[in-house]
Formats: structure tokens, C-alpha cells, sequence
């Protein structure tokens, strides 16, 4: 009823506005009438008076000649003053024309023209007036000529007349236009105010009938109402019941966030009567509802929580929003991942560290670090290696697999190109492929590549996967192909083998764990049937995916894809970081064997700058601060001999290290004898690379002798392998709890470098990072655990290492590098020194 009255409210608002702009419109057409009608005038008026005035500039041109023949026809003295009085209409009547037409450009051209031709006729009849008959003048030949001239000014004021009178014909005929639609206008106006009259007329009687029917259809709504409203009664009281055989409490709440409906197990779960939670704010039961859904807690009437996994599907309700809110109590769940989570943290420590003790004592007896062995001994101590290694990779799946599942499995993503993952790949795995006599090359383009943002040890474990797989499955004397493709958006890695190819009756099943395409496959070629399932998860959590195909002319071509990153040269280049490598100065007069030795101390870190000869060496010195020198003996303006001497006697000279590499360094050492006090080695040409590099480091070293290492580590064993993996490059003091590792920290001794276990008995590695960033040097950090460190660990300290999965090589490169990054140069200490302060310890390297 209320809509229809609106409706017709906005009828008879509409009709209005129309008639009110209709008159409006009418008055407008009344105004423009007006306005034409007074133009017209005006235009005609105009034109009479222009025409009026042209017809009498022709009776006065008319009056000036014929009073111009009385003149010539009379006595020389007779009087003048009719031509005269003439003359003046005539200018006068060229005055008043000009007036009349100056709003008219085409007419005042032509009055113009008229006025100098009645000019220069009035001035010939003033000169033959001037002359009189008595110069012998012809008479009737003047005659002739004024009433040609005459002729001549009258067609040009005819033809003034016509264009005027052409100029209002025109004028008249687009006024009658201008009326006619006018009229039509009036009409269109008319018949306009009819029609409204008549939808007014039939609008007000739709109203009156559409009345009695609505009034009809209410009451039949009613009644209708009725009937629903018992329905609904009904339904309610089935759902009530659908809603107690729940186990979880389920809570409907309307647009106010206040509880409509609550269910028994709601009334069990928060220890209250049902009446006391319908009506009560939902906000009250759980506090995060409206905020986020998951894992929420909620509250109890005695004020306990409980921890509840919300899940709320949204409906409406009387065209209201409404929600219903499904609670499950997840405490028994927690506890139960609490105890999952433990397990599996004990049987990682408990497993990883033995087994990374296992492999490494047998890494290093099978590479030689206790003597030769009899060949039955060395089989078999590499059959225990291998299994150790398998063993290793069984843990290592298991574990990955379960943190796949508890979403724990962490990432440590960076820019890195595809090309050099592919490479890394295939030199790690070359070794393993070459014991079933298989190759890996590099296929297609190789000049093709692109980064992407990966952890790069999480994809060399599904390159390496792919690739032990190919191998495996390949037959000997065959070639594992590696490819990348670049696209638009994405890089498609491939790994292509010759080998038997997928059973169609496994490929459904091939990336499900423990997946084997023959049980068989276990006993032949080794494997749990993981590696392939972890590797997909992995790839999914870089945004990407992986497959396979079979490949052309036999085998298979399993691929992953990775969103490729924008390219480097498009991107803001950042600011150079300034390195901090050790500095020597290369004292050698050769020119390419200055430059080779450059090159080969920047591959292992050092900056390498060239003097070839004495005076220039000492130039430097005066100049810069270097932390060891080479030096040749044979030079071209001192020897080296008395450049070591005199070296000597400089304040920044005196414990400089020197490696003396020269032709004749056997004979330098007998000449020095017992003053080469700080020559750390004599090395001849050709040079040594190792020789060299060791002889470098140990210049580095200075006086204090080898690196002291502070391991925290309970787990004596493993304390012994990583010693042996070090050998004499590094002195470990070990600690095997937290209280001993603090009594050390405390001491007097300086560490290079501080590995920690996170798995202590009296607490975590990780409290060591406070006390180690307290100190004035802090050294850098590694972690080295069974467990895998997470991301804000990994922002805390300079490294971190699985036992299991780290080889005895990359510990030993991984400590070295970190102890080497760490030790301040002889120029930084010495800058530092002249201002009073400590060396500075690298940045890049801190804990």
C-alpha cells in the first residue's frame, strides 16, 4: 500500500514538472515571437529609409543638373543659389545613405562607390558652371553628357534599391519559416498538455482499481503468513533437534551478533543452560568472532578457555545478514601434534646424530685420514659408507615428509639463476651417474637462462632426485640429458633419460609416497619411494609444478617450472657493498707472472695489488696497509734480499708476513739464513696453487697459530669428526652444555668462529646468541644440528648445517669461509688502531 501511494506521489510530481516546463516552454516561443516580430519591423523600416533615401539622392542629383542647364542657359550674371542649395542635398542625401547602410558591408561598398561617382559628376558640373557660355561651351553636347551621367548614377542607385529590396524579400521569407515552426511548436505543445491530462486521468484510475486489489491481496498474505509461521515453528523445532545430535556446539547468530539458535553440545561445551546463551553477544563466547576463523579461543561461563576451530558460513535472513558458526574443541588435537612434534624432534636428534657421526668417521678412514688400508678392510668400510649415505636419505625423507604434512618445511628463498642450479646439479650428481656408467650433459641452448627466486638446497634436492633417478633407470652407456626452457613467465627445467619409461598402470600413482612401479624396483635399484612425492611439494611451495612426459625415440622427461623473476637490467642496480678480502702486495718484476699471481689470489679471496720493483713496492707501503707479501728476489734496481732487510726496519714491515716465490729461492733461504724471521714459505717457479694458498693462509694466521673454534656440542663423537674434517687449519675447544660454553665465551681465549648444537642439555644453542653479541668481537655463529634451523634463526647467525645432509667437504669449506670472512685484515686493525679503537668485526659475518 505504502509503494503505491509513493508511486502515485511521484505520478502527480511528474505531471507537474512536465506542465510547469511545458509552460515554461510556451512562454520561452512567446518571448522568441516577440523578438522576430520587432526584427521584422526593424529590417523593414531599415529598408524603406534606404530606399527612400537613394530615391531622393536621385531627385537631388536630378535638381543639381537641371539647375546647372538654368545656369548655363541664362546671363553670366545671373543668380546661382538654386545649384548651389542642389549641390548641398545631394552631399547631404550621400550622408545620410552612408548612416543607413553601414551595418550592411555590401551596401556600404556600393555607397561608397555611389558617393565618389556623384563626386566627380558634381565636380564637372561645377567646372562647366565655372566656364560659363561665353568660353564658347556647346550646349547641347553638355546636355547629352549630364544626362548620361546622370543615367549612369541612377542605374547604380536602381541597383542599391533592388539589392535592399531583394535583402528584405529574404529576410520576410525566413521570418514566415520561423513562424510556421513556430506554429508547429504551439501545437506539439498542445497536443503534449492533452496527453498529460489524459495520463493523469488514467493514472489516477489505475490507482482506484489497483486499491481493491491489493487490499484482496493482503488479506490473502495474510493468511498465507499464518500458515508459515506454523510451518516454521516446525522446522525450527526439527532443526533444534538435527542441531543437539551434534557433537560440536553450533551457534547461529543474526546481524546483531547476538546467539538466535545454540544446540546442546554449545550448552555442554561452555557449561551453560541454553536459555543464558541465546540472546547473549556472540563476542562473549568467543571473543575473536568477526576478526579471523581457524583456531580461535573460546570462553567459558567460570571464565576457562578452550582453544576451538571456528569455521562461519555466512546466509541471509529476512534479508539480514546471518551467520552460523561451527566450533570443534582442538585441545585433544594440539595435544596430540605437541606429542607428534616431540617424537619426531627426538628421532630427528636422536637419529641424525649418530648417523652423521657414522658417516663422517667413515668418510674420513675410507678418504685416508688413518693411513692406508688392507683392500679387504677399505670394501668393506665403503659398503658400511654407502649404506651409512642410504640410511642418511631414508631419515632425511621421512623427516621432510612429515614437516611437508605439519606444513613446517621451511624455505630460504633468493635470486639466483636457473643455469647455475642446473650446472651445480649436474657437477653434485655427475659422481653418482658415473657408478651405473651414465652420463650427464647439458642439452639445448646454453646460453639460455633467467633467475628465479628459489632456495637453492631445496631445488638441487629435487634436481639431484630427478637426476639419481635417471641414472638409476638408465642403461649403461647412456646419456641423462638436462635442458632448461625459458617462457614468458616461467622456466621449465628437464631431465631426460633413455631408460625402460613409465608402466601406464603406475603413472596415476607416481608422485604418491612409498610409490614403486615394481616392488622389485626397491631390491634392484634402492629407493623408499619418497623422493619423488617431496620433490613435487617442494616445487608447489615455489609456485610451480612438475610432471612428466614421454620422451621422443624412448625414455622419459620429467620437468618442473619455477615463476621466472624480472630480469636484473630492468631493476634498480644496488649500491655496491664494499668488500673486505685480505690485501697483498705482489713484489714480482714480471709482468705476466705479477698478473697470474693476481688472478690466482682473487679465486681464493684476496686482493692482489702488483709492484714491480722495489722503489715502487715501498711507494706502496708509504701509501696503503697490506696484511702479507710475495716477493721475488731478482729484481730489477734492489734484490730481494736487501728488500726484506730493509723491509724489516720499517715499523710496518717488521712482522709483515713474506712468501718469497723466485726462481732462485733455495739460494735466498741459505743467504738469509737465520734472518728470514717471518718469511712464511719459499716457494720456486712454476708456482704451486696449493702451496701458495696454504702458505697465504697461514700468513694470515699470523703468530697466534691455527683458529681456535668453540663447539657446543653434547655429543662427543661428533666433536671428534668435525676436529678431523678440520685438521690443523683450526684448534676446536669443545663445550658440551650451555654453562661451559658461557665459561669459555667469558674467558680470556678468542674464537674465530662458534658452532653450536640447538639440542643441549640444559636449553637451546640459540641462548648463546645474546652472549655472543654482547661481547666487544663477537664471532660469527654456525649452527650445526640435527634439526633444520628456521628462518629467524637463520637471520641470527652467519650459517646453519644439518648434520645428515652435510658432507664432510662443504663443514670444512663452510668453516673455513666463515672464519676467513670473520678475521679482520692487517689494514682494517691497523686503521682502527691509529683511531683508538678495536679492529671492526665484518657485518656480513656477525652472529
Amino acid at each position: 500500500m505504502a509503494n503505491s501511494l509513493r508511486r502515485v506521489r511521484l505520478v502527480i510530481l511528474g505531471i507537474s514538472l512536465l506542465l510547469l516546463l511545458l509552460l515554461l516552454a510556451g512562454a520561452a516561443v512567446g518571448s522568441r515571437v516577440l523578438a522576430d516580430g520587432r526584427a521584422q519591423r526593424e529590417a523593414m523600416d531599415g529598408s524603406h529609409s534606404v530606399v527612400a533615401s537613394l530615391l531622393e539622392l536621385r531627385s537631388a542629383l536630378f535638381e543639381m543638373v537641371v539647375e546647372r542647364n538654368l545656369i548655363l542657359s541664362r546671363a553670366p550674371d545671373a543668380p546661382q543659389g538654386g545649384y548651389a542649395a542642389a549641390r548641398q542635398r545631394v552631399l547631404d542625401r550621400q550622408a545620410a545613405l552612408q548612416r543607413l547602410v553601414a551595418d550592411s558591408p555590401t551596401q556600404a561598398w556600393s555607397a561608397a562607390e555611389l558617393a565618389e561617382a556623384a563626386e566627380l559628376f558634381a565636380t564637372r558640373l561645377d567646372e562647366t558652371v565655372n566656364r560659363r557660355l561665353g568660353e564658347g561651351l556647346d550646349l547641347p553636347m553638355l546636355l547629352r553628357e549630364a544626362v548620361a551621367e546622370r543615367n549612369r548614377l541612377s542605374s547604380r542607385i536602381d541597383a542599391m534599391i533592388t539589392y535592399e529590396r531583394n535583402e528584405l524579400a529574404r529576410f520576410n521569407e525566413a521570418y514566415a519559416g520561423r513562424m510556421a515552426q513556430l506554429r508547429a511548436l504551439f501545437l506539439a505543445l498542445f497536443v503534449a498538455l492533452v496527453a498529460l491530462a489524459l495520463a493523469a486521468v488514467w493514472s489516477f484510475h489505475r490507482y482506484l482499481r489497483g486499491n481493491a486489489v491489493r487490499y484482496h491481496a493482503l488479506e490473502e498474505a495474510k493468511q498465507a503468513a499464518d500458515a508459515a509461521n506454523a510451518a516454521l515453528w516446525e522446522s525450527r523445532g526439527q532443526l533444534q533437534s538435527i542441531l543437539d545430535h551434534a557433537r560440536d556446539p553450533i551457534l547461529l547468530v543474526d546481524s546483531s551478533s547476538r546467539v538466535q539458535v545454540a544446540n546442546a553440545a554449545a550448552a555442554r561445551q561452555f557449561r551453560q543452560p541454553l536459555a543464558e546463551i541465546i540472546g547473549s553477544p556472540v563476542q562473549a563466547l568467543v571473543p575473536a568472532y568477526g576478526a579471523r576463523s581457524g583456531e580461535v579461543q573460546a570462553r567459558r561461563a567460570d571464565g576457562s578457555v578452550f582453544t576451538a576451530d571456528l569455521s562461519i558460513g555466512r546466509y541471509n535472513e529476512s534479508g539480514n545478514s546471518a551467520s552460523v558458526c561451527v566450533l570443534r574443541d582442538v585441545t585433544e588435537r594440539r595435544r596430540l601434534d605437541e606429542l607428534k612434534s616431540e617424537f619426531v624432534s627426538t628421532v630427528s636428534h636422536e637419529l641424525r646424530t649418530p648417523l652423521t657421526s657414522i658417516r663422517a668417521s667413515l668418510g674420513l678412514v675410507t678418504g685416508g685420514v688413518a693411513g692406508a688400508l688392507p683392500e679387504e678392510v677399505r670394501e668393506l668400510l665403503d659398503i658400511a659408507h654407502k649404506n651409512s649415505e642410504r640410511l642418511v636419505l631414508l631419515v632425511n625423507d621421512i623427516l621432510d615428509i612429515e614437516k611437508i604434512e605439519a606444513g613446517r618445511l621451511e624455505f630460504r628463498r633468493e635470486r639466483v639463476s636457473a643455469r647455475a642450479l642446473l650446472a651445480q646439479a649436474q657437477a653434485a650428481n655427475a659422481a653418482y651417474a658415473a657408478q651405473f656408467e651414465v652420463r650427464l650433459e647439458a642439452a639445448g641452448d646454453g646460453t639460455v637462462d633467467a633467475d628465479v627466486y628459489a632456495d637453492v638446497a631445496r631445488i638441487q634436492q629435487v634436481l639431484a632426485n630427478l637426476l639419481s633417478n635417471a641414472a638409476k633407470f638408465s642403461p649403461a652407456g647412456s646419456v641423462v640429458e638436462l635442458s632448461l626452457e625459458v617462457e614468458a613467465g616461467d622456466v621449465t627445467f628437464r631431465v631426460r633419460d633413455h631408460g625402460p619409461g613409465i608402466p601406464q598402470a603406475f603413472r596415476g600413482r607416481i608422485f604418491q609416497r612409498f610409490a614403486q612401479a615394481d616392488s622389485s624396483d626397491v631390491r634392484q635399484k634402492g629407493g623408499t619411494g619418497l623422493g619423488l612425492s617431496i620433490s613435487r611439494a617442494i616445487i608447489e611451495h615455489h609456485a610451480g609444478s612438475m610432471g612428466f612426459t614421454d620422451a621422443e625415440g624412448g625414455g622419459t622427461c620429467f620437468f618442473f617450472t619455477l615463476p621466472r623473476l624480472v630480469d636484473r637490467s630492468t631493476l634498480p642496480s644496488p649500491a655496491p657493498r664494499e668488500a673486505r678480502r685480505p690485501r697483498v702486495l705482489i713484489v714480482e718484476d714480471e709482468p705476466a707472472v705479477a698478473m697470474l699471481l693476481q688472478m690466482l689470489l682473487d679465486e681464493h679471496g684476496w686482493d692482489g695489488v702488483i709492484a714491480h720493483n722495489a722503489r715502487e713496492a715501498f711507494e706502496r707501503m708509504d701509501r696503503e696497509t697490506f696484511d702479507a707479501m710475495t716477493l721475488d728476489l731478482m729484481l730489477p734496481d734492489v734484490d730481494g734480499i736487501s728488500l726484506f732487510r730493509r723491509l724489516r726496519q720499517r715499523p710496518d714491515g717488521k712482522a709483515l708476513p713474506v712468501v718469497v716465490i723466485s726462481a732462485t729461492a733455495a739460494l735466498g733461504r741459505q743467504e738469509l739464513n737465520g734472518d728470514a724471521v717471518g718469511v712464511v714459505d719459499w716457494l720456486d717457479k712454476p708456482i704451486s696453487q696449493g702451496r701458495l694458498r696454504d702458505a697465504l693462509r697461514r700468513a694470515l694466521q699470523g703468530s697466534e697459530g691455527p683458529a681456535r673454534i668453540l663447539h657446543v656440542e653434547d655429543d662427543q663423537d661428533i666433536t671428534r669428526v668435525v676436529s678431523a674434517v678440520m685438521g690443523e687449519e683450526a684448534r676446536l675447544v669443545p663445550a658440551r652444555n650451555l654453562a661451559e660454553a658461557r665459561a669459555a665465551l667469558a674467558g680470556e681465549l678468542r674464537f674465530a668462529l662458534v658452532i653450536i648444537d640447538l639440542g643441549l642439555p640444559d636449553g637451546s644453542g640459540l641462548d648463546l646468541i645474546q652472549d655472543i653479541r654482547a661481547m666487544d668481537r663477537p664471532p660469527p655463529v654456525l649452527v650445526f644440528s640435527a634439526t633444520d634451523a628456521d628462518h629467524r634463526t637463520a637471520r641470527e647467525v652467519a650459517g646453519t648445517l644439518v648434520k645428515s645432509r652435510t658432507e664432510n667437504g662443504v663443514l670444512h669449506d663452510t668453516i673455513r669461509h666463515l672464519m676467513d670472512a670473520a678475521r679482520p685484515s692487517r689494514a682494517e686493525a691497523a686503521d682502527e688502531a691509529r683511531d683508538g679503537g678495536e679492529p671492526r668485526q665484518s657485518t656480513e659475518t656477525l652472529a
